[in-house]
């Protein structure tokens, strides 16, 4: 049986005039982070939201159930987490983030976490897994952050690069050893300040040390990594350098495998 994962849906609240949906909230998945799981052998599912206040919200199928069926759990990147999900205030209209997404996603990563099923985050997903465990986040970098490197270019978008460097001794480090080439793509203006309870630094950036991916201490698979490994799958991607994203995937299906088979009813 494929394993089944799923990926926290996009929001859309306010859809453009030329897509014909008015006043409709959309939902959505890009097609990169399905190929980047499904290349692997997977069965990606998005997790649709629904909410509260809607019609059906009474019938709906409780979160335990959704939590049963699934073994693994994306948090697609996305639009910033609100600054009150972690009890501070915008410092720019611009940075007022998604609470509605915030608590969508924030409801799935606790179940996920407490049946003991692997979480991967992805950008934004890094900072949820990050606030989700009581930490902060720097709302802009290039203002607050002195002299940091350019982390995100809205004209360059995936195209913009940097290196990453590995803690040592971190699951990270572990993966991917000694390849050589350790640029990633860079689509990001926030990141972690305070680092949350129970969590251990994976990556930084080597030029000005802007955390690039944290993990969960313990047991399980929980890992959050700032750039976006399911834009480092197609040959013209690959011929960047951009680090290999296969054993980071690899390394969360096998947890969940893991996982799944300890859990699996007896015959």
């Amino acid at each position: 049986m494929p394993l089944r994962i799923g990926i926290t849906a996009r929001l859309l609240h306010d859809p453009p005039p030329g897509l014909g949906l008015p006043q409709k909230r959309l939902q959505f998945l890009e097609s990169s982070m399905a190929h980047w799981i499904m290349g692997h052998g997977a069965i990606a599912l998005m997790v649709p939201f629904i909410d509260e206040a809607a019609p059906v919200s009474p019938r709906r199928v409780p979160l335990a159930a959704i939590v049963d069926l699934l073994d693994g759990l994306v948090l697609q990147g996305g639009a910033d987490i609100s600054p009150g999900t972690y009890g501070a205030t915008a410092g720019h209209p611009d940075w007022a983030g998604d609470p509605i997404r915030d608590r969508y996603e924030l409801a799935l990563l606790r179940g996920f976490i407490e049946a003991g099923k692997p979480v991967l985050g992805i950008c934004r997903g890094a900072q949820l897994i990050n606030v989700y465990h009581g930490g902060t986040l720097v709302q802009d970098i290039p203002s607050m952050w002195p002299n940091a490197t350019v982390h995100q270019d809205t004209e360059h978008y995936d195209r913009l690069l940097h290196e990453v460097a590995f803690e040592p001794g971190s699951l990270l480090d572990g993966l991917y050893g000694s390849q050589a080439s350790r640029h990633i793509t860079s689509i990001h203006h926030q990141c972690v300040d305070r680092l949350g309870d129970g969590l251990a630094i994976e990556a930084r950036s080597p030029v000005d040390g802007v955390v690039e991916a944290i993990r969960r201490q313990g047991p399980g698979f929980v890992l959050g990594v700032q750039w976006h490994p399911e834009f480092h799958l197609t040959p013209s991607e690959q011929r960047q350098g951009l680090l290999d994203s296969g054993p980071m995937m690899q390394a969360f299906l096998d947890a969940a495998r893991q996982r799944a088979d300890r859990h699996r009813p007896p015959a």
